[in-house]
């Protein structure tokens, strides 16, 4: 990345490469643990409904 290049997906600014490089990484971390969230939840929806049925058959 050269000095005055902005990555993609952040907004254009005066920020320093560094300050560009730390929110880069934030917004990324943002994004794992917006994902993690919603794979736990998929994943308690599934054992929920799958603990529903078995159990509704005895």
């Amino acid at each position: 990345m050269d000095k005055d290049e902005t990555p993609v997906g952040l907004a254009p600014s005066a920020d320093s490469p560094k300050e560009k490089r730390r929110k880069l990484q934030i917004g990324r971390g943002a994004i794992m643990v917006i994902c993690g969230v919603g794979v736990a939840a998929f994943v308690l929806y599934t054992f929920t409904v799958l603990y529903g049925i078995f159990t509704a058959a005895n």
